[in-house]
């Protein structure tokens, strides 16, 4: 038995303003009425005896909901484990459990919240201790929240994968792929190799290639694919299915779009048109049939464009809407439509209808076309494009053959993930299921689960894909009506948004009419919105009526709208506003296109520029009215901020903001000059990426030297060219001083290329190059750190996989400037969840990407039980007449884009508290007398109903744009709007529509960004990363025997090497391996072995033999002294947040320290290169050599290989070195009392430094054992 439907909605009747354009609605709902409604549906739903399944949209409150459900479940249950709550992200599940122990804790505590919504919840918590301590319970659950069962549908997976590793086939718990398509890839490359072998599979392959234009690349594209979604047909594979159940499938789509179009025809209309139809369609045979005696000879005709009309010159029944009738019905199309779809004005003459004899007939066929429905043509119009359910006999043999293919690709996916021990997450749930067993045959598992799980809560269903539902029908197989357990599922079908993660929205709608199993939830609706204003929440239920319908259409993927009431006071600045953008039709991409024609997703940039510049205007208007608030920019695809983003950077005055997951990583100027360097080191004959690293920021030459440099040697490697003196001496002295530089470090890597994993050899070279000093921003350092990770995970055996490594930058993106969270750029889809101050939803004219036309489609189809059937079709082989299942498949796959298209919208306009902001653009129709209708794919298209007024009154008052206030009318408080500033936004507007002057092409001039002054970096001197957490940066040089030479020697760059710095150098590094490896592996035994290794590190300096040797013993002897005395031991034995040569880019320069000398310049070029506003980069690199926390003090301790005696030094010494160490405090925040202090190598001393700049060292009086002993 079918659940009650919801109970019917409480109304009033209610007009728009005519000035809005928002349509009327005759059944607006009563806020009060669906207030009291509300109300008595959540104390339903806490009722711990019956399952619902609740609709939950914008705003409801939830999770608050969830929580409460949660705690009156703990009132019926002997353990808190019985209950299980399932999220989609780990994110809500902590948020979850942190409200359910915040209750509690408020609860323990005797703290009623001040909030009135929240009270229930904190009487609920009451009573949950109150049943604890009654049962003589000791859950513990504010000691042990983790024995509340909240979790993702992911982890749940892996739990019971990992609990049944026979069953499930994983064995020991495999890794988790964070991209598997690489392992798709080879099990489909693996695949196509067995063509090689004999036996019926390579047949297979063979006749499937056939398809294919014998391209196994195409053919492996489909098979990667498809592994991705292995889960929609791998059951039918094993169970060896065939196209029955597709055909099947396919005529309950056929037989559901006919019973449509027969209720939407009116009463009577069938039996009216009846005689007259068939009159039609005998004589139109006839007149086929009979050819004209004056015409040329044709062909025969065509029996099957015959058949149609001839069903329908046999019609005799009432049509039903049965897939066997659709020849009649398309007969009938064919008779009433014209070729575009709509009804025929005037019969024709081939019908037989204008004799004098046929009046009554006539009549009658007239009326039809009259009261034919504007919906029911439409619907009619759609039935030609109709397939036959049935497929022919090629595409049964190319299926068959096809699903054999993908079975064995299957088996070889299994394989690569054994090889690889990781699997993707449909692997994980799939084990799972397989663990579990099937509902007839259970498992051990399933069994125990059966009596552990007494009450299931699921969050966000809306969301979930068919494999997750089979696997909560399999949890809760054994669960009967009355048995004490109980189903709770929350969702939004208006909010069903990730489709490209397989989510289906007809499940929602399939449990809530069918059930799960056994198991029927009651339906319940809530209706309070918490969230936005009364205008935004008026103009939502208003609008939205309109855009989603009243019916839902599981298999469609369309959902019937659901009305909020608000339950927030007015504020002064609460409104919807639209902003028109009119096009001329000279700039315009529809120059050449008619009417309504729909214009391309890349607009012009014009187009797009001024709209930014709406943008902006909108910010500053919003962060004037309200400098606390939130704001969001929300579009459709990431690449509608491609103009707005430049347009923030390129602000006068920089204002701070979040691009969540936009600018991709491999779109940042240094990750491209770091991906030049990576090339071009790993490839001398790479032109192209040699060039571009000579002008790169760190050696930036001119184009005229590039030019006297490699112009006439086209033949040889810039690498080979730079080692001609000659040549290099026609360059400019700037040019030769920056060629210098840079010969001088790639010289000395590519001289040890090889000795150090990839990652740290490039990045060794990148810091060489100052290319920390390049950098602009803070985030840039965050972003070149995620390219170096991105070179780790593309080393296999110690060799980079260079073809990789672009692939792996796609799927990254740049960090968010942390300092931006008040105003965020994002996507729709990741702004689900999220809520903002203002909103604001640009581009919507944007027109959508269509499903693309790919060899084969495959669906699943939900059947009126619920049950998911595989659809399969190829695209028709070449002759193929009518329409075909694969072109009906294609218009299906669209239907859903654009249903969930209506739902993205929605997310959208519900994300705004208080001000929502609507920017589009339309142009004049050819003859310019109206305005062309938006793209149909467009967001602003299913808005058009609302908006056209506003975009005729924009476009005829002649400001382009113009501001107008959308808030609806009658119904709204008209208070609301009282301190909104409608003319501020026009102004602003107008002010922004004409956007930045754009410069011609003869006043363009490129801009060079260099270094002023290139050379060694001064943070060379204590190299490192910056990650503080990695191994030391050049660490394998030091490791290296006596008869390898150092890894990518540095030296100062001044011409006479520095002796005294050298040693200092290199004592520096080894001080930091011994750190980071431990003093148990560094014996003093260990030292002497390295000497030679020493005295070639430093021969690589610029030190002679003799310098070098005595160089190196002085080396030893400083590191014998630290690691034999105690005060050396301590400060590198193991500490709390210790780290080595720690790299600290600091956000300003740090007084009274002076500002470095810009780190930029322009180029020589006279107005071609100019520096960038920063002046020099803003992040200076600050190295210190040890530091750590110990016993609740932080320790900041420079090393010093100065061979003075304590006594010898001079105050001004002591003075620099407080001020080094002071500069060094100012980086650390974590409130902890600092100690300053200075280790002396040569004589293993260490100096405590103080405050106070006229004291001497500290003594200390008595130190602790802990404490370094001879601390001075």
């Amino acid at each position: 038995m079918n659940p009650a439907a919801p109970a019917p909605l409480p109304t009033s009747t209610s007009e728009a303003r005519p000035d809005t354009g928002t349509p009327a609605d005759p059944a607006v709902p009563d806020d009060a009425a669906l207030l009291e409604l509300d109300k008595a549906n959540r104390q339903r739903a806490i009722d711990p005896s019956c399952s619902f399944i609740v609709e939950a949209p914008a705003g409801a409150g939830k999770t608050e909901l969830l929580t409460q459900r949660f705690l009156a479940l703990l009132q019926h249950v002997e353990e808190p484990e019985q209950i299980v709550a399932l999220t989609f992200t780990h994110k809500a599940a902590a948020e979850m459990r942190e409200r359910i122990v915040g209750s509690l804790e408020l609860a323990a505590l005797g703290h009623p919240p001040t909030e009135a919504h929240r009270q229930r919840t904190y009487e609920l918590g009451l009573q949950v201790l109150q049943h604890e301590r009654q049962r003589q319970r000791q859950w513990g659950l504010l000691q042990q929240p983790a024995r509340l069962r909240i979790t993702t549908l992911d982890a749940l997976c892996g739990q019971l994968a990992r609990q049944m590793p026979l069953l499930s086939r994983l064995g020991s718990q495999p890794g988790i792929a964070a991209d598997a398509q690489p392992h798709y890839r080879r099990a489909a490359q693996e695949t196509l190799r067995l063509l090689d072998a004999d036996g019926p599979l390579a047949d297979c392959l063979e006749r499937v290639l056939e398809r294919f234009d014998h391209q196994p690349a195409r053919l492996g594209e489909l098979l990667q694919a498809m592994l991705a979604r292995r889960e929609a047909w791998l059951a039918l594979c094993h169970q060896g299915a065939d196209l029955q159940q597709a055909e099947a499938a396919l005529r309950d789509l056929i037989d559901d779009e006919l019973r449509r179009l027969v209720a939407l025809l009116p009463a009577g209309w069938q039996a009216a048109l009846q005689p007259a139809a068939r009159w039609a369609a005998a004589h139109a045979l006839q007149q086929r049939s009979t050819p004209d005696a004056d015409a040329a000879p044709t062909e025969a005709p065509n029996p099957a464009a015959q058949q149609p009309l001839q069903a329908v010159a046999d019609w005799q029944q009432p049509l039903r809407g049965d897939s066997a009738e659709l020849p009649l019905w398309r007969g009938l199309a064919e008779l009433l439509l014209t070729q575009k779809g709509g009804p025929r004005q005037k019969i024709p003459a081939a019908y037989g209808l204008s004799g004098a004899g046929n009046k009554a007939l006539a009549a009658a066929f007239k009326c039809g076309l009259e009261a034919l429905p504007e919906a029911a043509a439409a619907a009619l119009a759609r039935v030609r494009r109709l397939p036959e359910p049935h497929y022919g006999g090629n595409d049964r043999a190319f299926i068959a053959d096809l699903l054999a293919v993908l079975k064995v690709a299957a088996a070889q996916l299994w394989l690569v993930f054994q090889q690889a021990r990781e699997v993707d997450f449909a692997e994980i749930a799939l084990q799972a299921l397989h663990a579990l067993g099937r509902a007839e045959e259970p498992s051990e598992l399933q069994l125990q689960l059966d009596h552990r799980i007494s009450h299931l809560l699921i969050d966000e269903f809306q969301d979930t894909s068919p494999l997750q539902v089979e696997l909560l029908e399999r949890l809760t197989a054994g669960w009967q009506a009355g048995d004490g357990r109980t189903l709770f599922l929350v969702g939004d079908p208006m909010q069903s948004i990730y489709r490209f993660r397989k989510a289906e929205v007809g499940l929602f709608l399939q449990v809530r009419a069918h059930g799960l199993g056994a198991i029927q939830p009651q339906p319940l609706h809530l209706y309070r919105n918490n969230r936005s204003q009364p205008p935004l929440v008026r103009w939502v239920n208003q609008t939205f009526a309109h855009v989603f319908g009243p019916h839902d259409d599981h298999r469609r993927g369309a959902v019937r709208f659901a009305p909020a009431s608000p339950t927030r006071t007015g504020h002064p600045l609460a409104r919807v506003q639209w902003h028109p953008l009119i096009e001329n039709r000279a700039t315009s991409a529809q120059a050449n296109a008619g009417e309504g024609e729909p214009q391309p997703d890349d607009e012009p940039g014009s187009s797009a520029e001024r709209e930014a510049q709406q943008v902006l205007a909108l910010i500053a208007q919003a962060r004037a009215d309200d400098p606390d608030g939130s704001i969001a920019v929300l579009v459709r695809a990431r690449r509608h901020l491609e103009a707005l983003v430049p347009a923030l950077r390129a602000l006068p005055q920089r204002l701070a903001f979040q691009a969540v997951e936009i600018e991709a990583l491999a779109e940042r100027q240094p990750i491209q000059d770091l991906l030049i360097l990576t090339r071009a080191l790993h490839h001398l004959a790479d032109r192209v990426h040699w060039l571009a690293l000579l002008r790169a920021p760190w050696c930036g030459l001119t184009l005229a030297d590039l030019h006297l440099l490699a112009a006439d040697a086209p033949r040889h490697s810039v690498w080979h060219l730079l080692q001609d003196g000659v040549r290099c001496a026609r360059l400019s002295a700037d040019g030769q001083q920056r060629l210098a530089h840079l010969r001088e470090v790639l010289g000395l890597a590519l001289a040890h290329q090889g000795q150090q994993r990839p990652r740290r050899w490039v990045e060794g070279v990148w810091q060489a190059l100052g290319g920390p000093l390049t950098l602009a921003q803070e985030a840039d350092l965050n972003d070149t750190q995620a390219y170096f990770e991105v070179l780790d995970r593309c080393t296999r055996h110690g060799v980079l996989e260079l073809e990789r490594i672009e692939a792996e930058l796609e799927r990254l993106y740049a960090a968010p400037d942390p300092d931006g969270a008040a105003l965020q750029l994002m996507t729709l889809h990741k702004a689900k969840g999220l809520e903002f101050d203002t909103v604001i939803l640009p581009g919507l004219q944007r027109k959508a990407q269509g499903a693309d036309r790919a060899l084969l489609l495959w669906d699943q189809v939900l059947d009126d039980q619920g049950h998911e059937r595989l659809l399969l079709a190829t695209q028709p082989e070449a002759g193929h007449d009518g329409p075909s299942i694969y072109d009906y498949l294609l218009a299906l796959e669209n239907e859903r884009q654009r249903n969930e298209a209506k739902r993205l919208l929605y997310v959208g306009a519900t994300r705004a508290r208080r001000q929502l902001h609507l920017l589009g653009s339309a142009t004049p129709n050819p003859k310019g007398d109206a305005l062309g209708k938006p793209a149909p794919d467009s967001l602003l298209a299913l808005l058009w109903p609302v908006a056209e007024s506003e975009f005729v009154r924009a476009w005829r008052s002649g400001l382009q744009p113009c501001g107008s206030d959308a808030s609806v009318g009658n119904g709204t408080d008209t208070n609301a709007d009282a301190g909104a500033s409608p003319k501020a936004d026009a102004d602003a507007d107008a002010a922004a529509a004409s956007g930045p002057a754009r410069p011609t092409l003869a006043e363009y001039a490129h801009r060079l960004q260099r270094l002023k002054q290139p050379g060694w970096p001064a943070a060379l001197a204590h190299p490192s990363t910056s990650n503080t957490n990695a191994g030391p940066a050049l660490a394998a040089a030091p490791q290296t025997p006596a008869t390898e030479a150092p890894t990518l020697p540095r030296r100062p760059a001044s011409a006479s090497p520095d002796t005294a710095s050298a040693i200092g150098t290199l004592v520096h590094r080894y001080l930091e391996l011994i750190a980071h490896d431990g003093l148990d592996a560094w014996p003093s035994t260990r030292l002497p072995p390295l000497h030679g290794a020493m005295q070639q590190w430093l021969r690589a300096q610029g030190l002679s033999a003799p310098e070098a040797t005595a160089a190196a013993n002085r080396v030893q002897r400083h590191l014998h002294t630290t690691l034999s005395s105690a005060d050396g031991r301590w400060l590198l034995s193991a500490h709390t947040d210790a780290a080595s040569e720690c790299a600290i880019g600091s956000v300003v320069h740090l007084t009274p320290v002076p500002p470095p000398a810009p780190a930029f310049e322009p180029g020589p070029e006279p107005g071609n290169e100019q520096p960038p506003s920063s002046g020099h980069s803003p992040h200076p690199l600050h190295v210190i050599d040890r530091t750590f926390v110990h016993q609740g003090r932080r320790w900041i301790v420079d090393y010093k290989t100065t061979e003075h005696e304590p006594s010898a030094q001079r105050n001004g010494d002591l003075d620099t070195w407080r001020a080094q160490l002071q500069r060094y405090r100012a980086l650390h925040d974590d409130a902890l009392p600092v100690q300053l202090a200075v280790f002396l190598t040569h004589s293993g001393r260490l100096l405590r430094l103080s405050e106070n700049q006229e004291s001497n060292p500290v003594m200390p009086d008595c130190l602790s054992a802990s404490e370094p002993p001879n601390a001075r």
